[in-house]
């Protein structure tokens, strides 16, 4: 059976090519983000572990995939190891400002990390270890552990 007349996909595709049916990006996009590159904290909460592990240019990657116009920067802190990623076209659709990516530092117990701070939802915090994670006292962003796989 061949795909002529049984059901194949070929009509399918050229609909798709000839712009007679929609290509909806966001089912093809990771789940962290809503519809327009937004992340709230609830996607964000649910899909955590989706900026843990990443490189700077994967995240970069995945956030030029959802139209945010991204520039890498340098940490505050020259001593820092963290990377910076800073996006230029933020909106109320594109509601990121900038990501931290960071290994660790000796100031949080050199636990790997990844900060997002938004312009609408505040600064969201994704922590590798709870366990080993030291904090400050003066947090400002709202931090969420990574979830362990159950064996």
């Amino acid at each position: 059976m061949g795909a002529g007349n049984h059901g194949g996909f070929g009509a399918t595709i050229g609909a798709l090519r000839s712009g007679l049916l929609p290509l909806d990006l966001q089912f093809f996009a990771s789940k962290a983000f809503e519809k327009g590159g937004h992340i709230s904290e609830k996607s964000f909460s649910e899909h955590r572990e989706f900026f843990l592990g990443k490189s700077v240019a994967k995240l970069e990657a995945e956030l030029r995939k959802q139209g945010y116009e991204v520039k890498r920067a340098k940490s505050r802190d020259y001593k820092s190891k963290a990377r910076k990623l800073v996006i230029k076209n933020s909106s109320k659709e594109r509601n990121i400002a900038t990501i931290l990516i960071s290994p660790g530092s000796k100031r949080h117990g050199n636990i790997a990390y990844v900060k997002v701070s938004t312009n609408d939802v505040g600064v969201l915090k994704v922590v590798s270890y709870e366990s080993k994670y030291k904090s400050d006292g003066k947090e400002t962003a709202k931090i969420f552990f990574a979830r362990r796989k159950k064996k």
